[in-house]
């Protein structure tokens, strides 16, 4: 029988991916008192269930009382131990903290048993730690997976995202044209109260008060049923999608469609459009414009478009870092993309100093009106949109 051995930590992806590597018989989790108030086992069980490992009864977990004392951990190692002395056993040395590891590898190095371990700078494959020898993960991390682990989930329902997803696939040449002809102002003007209303219930836009930019006239009268009357204003009926697409979920299907097409070629997986995310057991949450993966990171982009003239500061950035805090900001990667003048150096037209500063503390990549037009104008240059985003492998 085959037993793996992990020590519980903060980050949970190195322990799933071993699990799904080696596939053991039986799962050994060391969880420490603080691990245990996660609860960090019960997060990777359910992330491992999600992933289509069932170990829900093929687990022991071990309590450990002191996770800084050699001799308190070298008790919990021994009783593991004890259950499966016969067995085959291999140990990720890669979560706990460093008295753990140190421990977990003087014990069993002394009886034979496999030692392996994950570099945080190589996510993608494991090494024997007392060799050069690697090997690559062939697991391909959900996104799903990921929020378990962390103790969050998917709120809206996989149906309701698929829906959305295809209404931005037949919309998303018309996102193209706006972001590139559009995107410093509001493509359809409405008042707060009227946007609220419209977004719940639709909206008739009567003659003389809607008048759009004439480079996506023919895109919108084929994607909704809008016509030009004689003063050039449009009219017709909008329903509540609609109305969300053109007062600002243009930008987050534009971007969307663009990491979907080209998600092959740039190592993604998972492209998701409007997730709404938040911890398990508890009613509040947080709204993901567009996630994807990427070298077993969770990113998330944030899309703000029009003028955003009720936030010059840029206040969003708070919003961005507080969610990527709660999964233990190593394993996230984040994107404000905006389309707002207020960001910009009124004398060089570049983004503000202070801005660009805060944007790096809070390790966010800040994509400006410029950047969002070069992208739409070349949406097929993928070594272009690479640079763009900074995605690295």
């Amino acid at each position: 029988m085959r037993v793996l051995l992990c020590l519980l930590s903060a980050q949970h992806v190195p322990n799933l991916l071993s699990v799904h590597h080696f596939q053991p018989d039986r799962l050994i989790l060391v969880e420490s008192t603080a691990m245990k108030l996660q609860p960090a086992a019960e997060n990777l069980l359910q992330a491992l269930r999600i992933g289509g490992r069932e170990y829900r009864h093929k687990h022991d977990i071990e309590p450990l009382a002191s996770e800084d004392h050699l001799e308190t951990i070298r008790e919990a190692l021994r009783r593991a131990y004890g259950r499966y002395a016969s067995c085959e056993w291999i140990v990720n040395l890669t979560g706990g903290n460093k008295p753990m590891a140190i421990a977990t590898y003087e014990f069993f190095k002394s009886v034979g048993g496999r030692l392996v371990y994950t570099n945080i700078e190589q996510p993608g494959e494991w090494r024997d730690i007392d060799s050069t020898h690697t090997e690559k993960f062939n697991h391909v991390l959900l996104m799903k997976e990921f929020l378990a682990g962390y103790g969050f989930e998917s709120r809206k329902s996989d149906e309701k995202i698929a829906l959305a997803e295809k209404r931005a696939t037949g919309w998303w040449e018309c996102a193209r044209l706006i972001a590139e002809h559009s995107v410093g102002k509001s493509v359809l003007p409405l008042s707060d109260e009227e946007r609220n209303q419209a977004r719940d219930k639709g909206i008739t836009l009567a003659s003389g008060r809607c008048f759009l930019d004439d480079s996506i006239s023919a895109s919108l009268s084929s994607c909704f049923r809008l016509t030009r009357t004689a003063d050039g204003s449009w009219v017709g009926r909008l329903d509540k999608h609609e109305v969300d697409f053109l007062t600002g979920g243009w930008l987050e299907a534009f971007f969307w469609g663009l990491l979907s097409r080209h998600a092959v070629s740039l190592g993604l997986s998972d492209v998701r459009l409007g997730l709404e995310v938040g911890a398990r057991g508890d009613s509040s949450g947080n709204d993901f414009d567009v996630a994807f993966m990427h070298t077993y990171h969770l990113c998330m982009m944030e899309c703000k478009s029009g003028a955003q003239s009720h936030d010059p500061r840029l206040d969003v950035l708070y919003k961005v870092e507080a969610v990527t805090r709660q999964f233990r900001a190593l394993r996230v990667k984040s994107w404000l993309a905006t389309t707002s003048d207020h960001v910009l150096d009124r004398n060089n037209g570049k983004l503000k100093a202070s801005l660009a500063n805060r944007a790096a503390i809070y390790n966010c990549n800040l994509l400006v009106r410029s950047q969002i037009e070069a992208l739409a104008r070349k949406p097929d240059d993928l070594d272009h949109f690479r640079s763009v985003l900074n995605l690295r492998y």
